[in-house]
């Protein structure tokens, strides 16, 4: 009896470790930035106003679909670079950014640095997404 319920324990725990492997959560994060939760965090200014935005969100490919697709109607345009990363101008909300699509142990999570108000200068984002990479030992993967 004692040896089933060990078992069972045992068993539970690496289906527990195994769920929680990997979620928008479990990441580093490049200096500076502030978890607001649920894989957001945000960097502020020096007049903490938010200077640029993370977001980790879990795949699906509805949301790529949205991410990759240009919509002029929307002034959403999306540039695919070399390494699998792509920049983004969303005239929208007046917001540029960078993002990419990474996997870590099976799953698959979107990476997104966003900026408002800069006038198509990705070097900030870019640069972010390249130090998160560098982080969390990861790269872009091709969808």
């Amino acid at each position: 009896m004692n040896k089933k319920i060990l078992i069972l324990v045992l068993a539970t725990a690496m289906l527990i470790g195994a769920v929680s492997a990997a979620d928008q959560s479990s990441f580093k994060v490049p200096t500076d930035f502030e978890d607001l939760g649920d894989g957001v965090y945000v960097l502020y200014d020096f007049a903490k106003n938010a200077d640029e935005i993370l977001s980790v969100v879990k795949y699906n490919e509805h949301d790529w679909k949205d991410y990759t697709t240009n919509d002029t109607k929307n002034n959403y345009v999306v540039v695919k670079d070399d390494n699998n990363t792509y920049n983004y101008t969303d005239g929208s909300v007046n917001e540029i950014g960078s993002f990419e699509l990474i996997e870590v142990d099976g799953n698959k999570f979107i990476v997104d640095f966003s900026k408002v108000g800069a006038e198509n200068d990705f070097s900030q984002t870019y640069n972010n997404l390249l130090e998160f990479n560098k982080l969390n030992n990861v790269t872009a993967i091709e969808e």
